[in-house]
């Protein structure tokens, strides 16, 4: 099966599986990234597919544009992972939002012509679903800022420090989310030279 078929089926299967539940959450969803510079570089990163993975701590939600094939091979040459995780959920009404309010840590990896660009920061997001019985899960990003922590020699940062919002939705596979996660820090740590994070 070619892997444009793949991901048709699979598109298909996640929506099927969402309606099914009554859930109105898509998974993907696009982020904007603003750099706080002196030339405001902007960049938007969009995603078809999302998937997470309740852990004892938090939760671990994980997107991509890089098939999944080119970052277990360490082959990627363009495309974006996103990994986030869940701190703590925040309840309307009852949670106060400050701008220091943090109830996510945020890894944003930036691969561009071969070259690789990793930012990290935390930030606050509204969460719908993501309880151990709902198929998917909902981040709506208000305010997280990110700056550059690691790069390869050939890399350019034109982001950093920058703010991260955006909408985002997962659909609960928790194989899926740990298997793109570990080949993300793989393929990081061998670009890079040395680990950058360790999953666990």
């Amino acid at each position: 099966m070619n892997l444009g078929l793949a991901r048709m089926i699979a598109t298909a299967a996640t929506a099927w599986l969402l309606a099914s539940a009554g859930c109105s959450i898509t998974p993907g969803g696009a982020v904007e990234i603003v750099g706080s510079g002196d030339t405001a570089v902007r960049l938007t990163s969009e995603f078809t597919t999302g998937t997470y993975a309740i852990e004892p701590a938090q939760t671990t939600v994980v997107f991509s544009d890089i098939p999944y094939e080119e970052l277990a091979t360490g082959t990627a040459k363009n495309g974006r992972f996103l990994h986030i995780e869940v701190l703590w959920r925040p309840r309307a009404g009852r949670t106060p939002v400050e701008p220091s309010s943090t109830n996510l840590s945020i890894r944003f990896v930036v691969v561009s012509n071969g070259e690789v660009g990793v930012y990290i920061g935390g930030g606050f997001a509204w969460i719908d679903g993501g309880k151990p019985a709902d198929e998917a899960i909902g981040l709506e990003i208000t305010g997280a800022s990110v700056s550059l922590v690691d790069k390869t020699p050939g890399f350019v940062d034109l982001l950093s420090p920058a703010t991260l919002v955006g909408e985002l939705g997962a659909l609960k596979n928790a194989e899926n989310a740990r298997a793109t996660r570990r080949a993300a820090s793989q393929f990081v740590t061998n670009r890079l030279g040395h680990i950058r994070w360790v999953s666990r």
